[in-house]
């Protein structure tokens, strides 16, 4: 197993559960980590102190929207005044020039993350609403004009997913970015309701999968991806081949459900100040800040410590992955994920089974390996 940090590098904080938008693919909106009040300055900025004393490196502001938060200005300088770093994950529609400028005086943000994902408004706005896309377009431009790093995160789902060669065109070519990431709407918050029109179906995902590969050998492996399509065909092609080779697969600790480090150097916070292992696990209530000290809570609770040990779950324990040929090079996927689909973070998540996804698609091992079965 990786080694837990003595304290957390990163603390990930749901900083408000407010948004300006309701994107219909948004993990957040009718989950478990819903509460109807955000909490006051002043018990964020204790908090951030408690933060800085205990060495905590960065912290990464997500929601709700940060931005329609009054005191963010306030809430940063509290981040800057204990000597950590900050990322800021937004989708754009509420930052200024003004709010932009304060952000490179900082000088201590990692990068304002912002959501596009169209290459044009009809695109964008089909899951994010009406006069989206201009406004977050606008914020990565008064971004970028001053200096501040800009990291956009593409959404791949139904509506846009062939889109994506003009999206990338629009980001690398138009923007000038450096680079932009890219993952997928899951099965999780406000996606449950829409799912039929927004996730990926099975053509969709191979689409993606295809087509972000060749975007990506085109623009010089400028597109990034820790999950979704561009990250699940690097790794299931891998598998494919080490399988047929009957090789090891280097460094990736497969046959157990190791997919998740988060847990031995990340912690996250609820907008109404519970401490949980991930944001995409808010109903895993682990403590409350400024009443259960970080350090003891990061050290010795029980749940953390068996979400870490899931690590060495062995997968050829699980019914669902029996005779699986991939099974020692297969890590089980999201444990949040997992949580949604199964109702145990403790399983394989079935989202991430690369003997399903080939039954599904009617891929051979051969011809995905090959890249074949559609043409972007």
């Amino acid at each position: 197993m990786p080694r837990v940090m003595r304290t957390p590098r990163t603390i990930e904080i749901d900083i408000t559960n407010r948004c300006n938008l309701r994107c219909e693919y948004c993990y957040h909106f009718s989950s478990e980590g819903d509460v109807a009040s955000d909490l006051p300055t002043d018990e964020w900025l204790a908090f951030f102190d408690e933060l800085g004393r205990s060495s905590v490196m960065e912290v990464t502001l997500g929601g709700g929207e940060p931005f329609v938060r009054e005191d963010i200005t306030e809430l940063i300088d509290g981040i800057v005044r204990n000597r950590m770093r900050y990322s800021v994950l937004s989708n754009g529609t509420l930052i200024t020039e003004d709010q932009a400028a304060f952000l490179a005086g900082t000088r201590r943000c990692n990068h304002i993350q912002v959501s596009i994902d169209g290459s044009a408004p009809e695109v964008h706005e089909s899951c994010r609403g009406a006069g989206t896309f201009r406004r977050a377009v606008h914020a990565i431009e008064v971004l970028q004009a001053h200096g501040v790093p800009v990291a956009v995160r593409v959404t791949v789902h139904h509506r846009n997913v062939r889109d994506l060669p003009n999206i990338a065109r629009f980001l690398l070519d138009d923007l000038g970015l450096p680079s932009f990431s890219t993952n997928a709407a899951s099965y999780l918050g406000l996606c449950r309701d829409h799912s039929a029109g927004i996730a990926l179906t099975v053509e969709d995902r191979v689409l993606a999968m295809t087509t972000l590969e060749s975007l990506n050998e085109r623009y010089g492996g400028r597109i990034q991806a820790a999950a979704g399509p561009l990250a699940e065909v690097r790794m299931w092609r891998e598998m494919v081949r080490k399988t047929a080779e009957g090789s090891a697969m280097g460094d990736c600790a497969g046959g157990c459900l190791s997919s998740c480090g988060g847990v031995f150097s990340k912690l996250a916070v609820r907008a109404d100040g519970v401490y949980i292992p991930c944001t995409l696990l808010p109903g895993t209530v682990l403590g409350r800040i400024t009443v259960d000290d970080l350090a003891d809570l990061w050290s010795n609770h029980p749940e953390l410590e068996r979400l870490r040990t899931r690590q060495t779950l062995p997968l050829a324990g699980f019914e669902e992955c029996g005779g699986c040929d991939y099974i020692p090079y297969c890590r089980g996927g999201c444990p949040g994920l997992s949580y949604t689909l199964t109702g145990s973070p403790y399983r394989p998540s079935p989202d991430a089974c690369l003997r399903r996804f080939l039954r599904e698609s009617g891929l051979g091992p051969g011809s995905f390996l090959a890249g074949n079965g559609v043409t972007p």
